[in-house]
C-alpha cells in the first residue's frame, strides 16, 4: 500500500506533529470526502506501507523529524512556484524557508527523492511567459544537482477554482503557445541535468521530449502497483490511500482545488489536535 500524504492538504507544511504521531501509532482514520460518516482505519505499519508520497509547498518543519520517517521508504512531490502573495498568500517565504528546506532535504535523502514541481504554470497579465522563463532558469539555478525531475503542469479552469483563477486574471494559452513554453523551460532544465516531466497534458507537449511522469510511482518503491483509476483520463499514478482531508490547508493558493470555502479551511485548522486520530 502507498500512501498520499497528501493531494489534499499540505501535511509537511501543517500537520508534521499529527503525521509522526500517527506513524508512531500505526495507524490513522480518514474520513470519506463525499461522505463524511464514512470513516475508514489506514495501517502505517511499516510492513502495510510500500512508500509514503509527502506532497508540500514547504517542509521545514518536517525537517527535524526526519529521522523519524527513516522506517519507511518515501519521497517528496515539492512544490516550488514563483508565484506572489496574491497568487499564494499563506505560503512561507520561499526564499528564506522554502528553498533551503528543499536544499536540506535533498542533502539528507539525495536528488532522486527531491522531485520538484513547477505547477500550475498561470498565465496573468504579472506572470506572462516570458516571466515564467526567467523565474524557471532561475529555480533552477538554485535547485541544480539537488533534483533530477521537474514536473510541469498548466493550469485549468475547473470550476471549483474558476473563481479564483479569474481573479487572478488568468488567461488561457493556447496549443501552440503551451507546447513552445514547454519546450522553452524544457531546455532550460536539461542544461541544468533535470528531467522536464508532464502529466495528463497535449500530446504536442511531449513530442519535443518533455517526458510523461507518474506523480505517484509505484516503481520508486521497488512495487508493482495498478494504475489508479479514480485519477483523470492520461494519469498513471498508482493506487494510493490519501490520508488528509480537504478545507484544511493554510497556504492560501488561489487556483487551490482541495479548499472550498476559507472560512471552513480556518475552522478546521482551528480545530485541528496533533493528537487526534483524524486530521
Amino acid at each position: 500500500m502507498i500512501i498520499s500524504a497528501s493531494r489534499r492538504t499540505d501535511i509537511p507544511a501543517f500537520y508534521t506533529d499529527w503525521l509522526i504521531n500517527r506513524l508512531n501509532a500505526g495507524y490513522c482514520l480518514v474520513k470519506n470526502p463525499f461522505n463524511p460518516s464514512q470513516i475508514k482505519r489506514v495501517s502505517l505499519l511499516p510492513e502495510d506501507v510500500d512508500g509514503i508520497v509527502l506532497w508540500t509547498k514547504n517542509a521545514a518543519p518536517l525537517l527535524p523529524k526526519l529521522p523519524q520517517l527513516d522506517r519507511f521508504p518515501y519521497y517528496f512531490q515539492y512544490s516550488i512556484t514563483p508565484y506572489h502573495p496574491d497568487i499564494e498568500a499563506g505560503l512561507a517565504d520561499k526564499k528564506e524557508t522554502v528553498i533551503p528546506a528543499f536544499l536540506k532535504l535533498a542533502v539528507s535523502i539525495g536528488a532522486k527523492r527531491m522531485i520538484w514541481r513547477y505547477d500550475p504554470i498561470i498565465i496573468t497579465p504579472r506572470y506572462g511567459v516570458e516571466y515564467h522563463i526567467t523565474a524557471f532558469a532561475r529555480l533552477c539555478e538554485l535547485l541544480a544537482g539537488r533534483t533530477e525531475k521537474c514536473i510541469i503542469s498548466f493550469a485549468i479552469a475547473y470550476k471549483s477554482v474558476a473563481k479564483g483563477l479569474a481573479e487572478t486574471g488568468h488567461m488561457e494559452l493556447g496549443a501552440e503557445d503551451k507546447i513552445r513554453l514547454a519546450d522553452a523551460l524544457m531546455r532550460i532544465a536539461k542544461d541544468h541535468r533535470i528531467t522536464l516531466c508532464a502529466c495528463c497534458e497535449l500530446p504536442g507537449l511531449y513530442e519535443p521530449g518533455v517526458q510523461p511522469v507518474s506523480c505517484v510511482d509505484a516503481s520508486l518503491f521497488n512495487v508493482t502497483v495498478p494504475r489508479d483509476k479514480n485519477q483523470r483520463d492520461g494519469c498513471n499514478c498508482a493506487v494510493s490511500v490519501d490520508i488528509g482531508a480537504y478545507n484544511s490547508c493554510m497556504n492560501g493558493c488561489r487556483y487551490c482545488y482541495a479548499n472550498h470555502s476559507e472560512s471552513k479551511v480556518r475552522k478546521h485548522y482551528a480545530e485541528h489536535s496533533a493528537c487526534s486520530e483524524l486530521l
